[in-house]
């Protein structure tokens, strides 16, 4: 027999046994229960009193906590407020109204999958991924709650888990132009990895619009974040110390902690405007001659970013 098969069995044999031993059934019943226990013994050639391998078949339940109408739209209030705190980058202040939300209506995937989109802004990524996979649990067809799993894992350097999480989004929302441009970047960051040496002859141009990338307010604001994160702090720590080391000892994990730092750059270009990573992506590609946009240097104002940005769901 299938050993998941066997386990079903030997639990089911347990529990049953253990109805037999207590006190809520009258005697009729116990008979009933003794007739079930011989009839899965002989047709599983089950030895009842020296059961195998088992688990609790209780705890396994897991019930959708009764919420009230009132709750469910006191819920949406909250889950509204925190979509607002979110584009006015008040992370903290979205998280306090989506975690709200949970609390009254905890069977609600949009709200998991809300918060962790404000967890990945103020890189807290291990509690978003928390969040993703309660949100898949509620609904496992939710392509925006494994998007946003993809961007967690990179953030985390766990770039395979987050090539799954991508692939997976774009299963469920294959026409998602911002989970194809992370499945890209992913794809680009295992690729660089596997081949850390790449010949200078190799090497890219800076692309002309790089002003246009330091001023971006997406990209100023994300760089903030970065400088105030503690991970990114002992990075650079490590660099120093890496740098100031024996000569030819420091040099190359110098030069990794630099590489590292720089793709966690990179992903936090992409998840604040992938269209804008696109373009430059394209400008150096073509060595800084533009990629045939009408209008390259136009202002990242809110109507031009994706509809997909993580700023709550609707």
């Amino acid at each position: 027999m299938d050993t998941r098969k066997q386990i079903l069995v030997n639990s089911l044999i347990s529990f049953l046994q253990d109805e037999l031993n207590g006190t809520g059934l009258d005697k009729e019943k116990k008979e009933s229960l003794e007739v079930a226990i011989q009839c899965l013994e002989t047709t599983f050639e089950v030895d009842g009193a020296n059961i195998g391998e088992k688990v609790e078949l209780l705890p396994l339940i897991k019930l959708k906590p009764k919420v009230t109408e009132e709750q469910i739209t006191e819920a949406e209030k909250c889950k509204t407020r925190g979509n607002d705190f979110m584009k006015n980058s008040q992370y903290n202040e979205a998280i306090d109204e989506y975690t709200k939300a949970i609390d009254l209506n905890p069977n609600n995937a949009v709200y998991f999958c809300n918060r962790a989109a404000a967890y990945t802004r103020i890189m807290k990524d291990i509690d978003a991924i928390t969040d993703c996979n309660e949100a898949i649990k509620l609904d496992p067809t939710y392509g925006k709650a494994y998007g946003r799993l993809g961007i967690a894992y990179s953030n985390l350097n766990k770039l395979e888990l987050a090539l799954d999480a991508y692939q997976t989004a774009l299963r469920y929302d294959p026409t998602n132009a911002m989970y194809e441009t992370n499945l890209k970047v992913a794809q680009e960051r295992i690729h660089a990895n596997q081949d850390s040496t790449t010949p200078a002859s190799d090497a890219r141009q800076i692309p002309d619009n790089f002003s246009q990338f330091m001023n971006n307010p997406n990209i100023i604001n994300m760089a903030s974040q970065i400088l105030s994160d503690q991970n990114f702090h002992s990075m650079m720590s490590g660099l120093i110390n890496n740098m100031s080391g024996p000569a030819g000892d420091g040099m190359p994990a110098a030069v990794e902690t630099m590489l590292q730092a720089g793709q966690a750059l990179a992903q936090r270009v992409v998840n604040e405007d992938p269209e804008f990573y696109n373009r430059v992506a394209r400008n150096v590609q073509t060595g800084g001659q533009g990629d045939g946009d009408a209008n390259p240097s136009a202002p990242n104002d809110s109507t031009q970013k994706p509809s997909d940005k993580d700023q709550g769901s609707a």
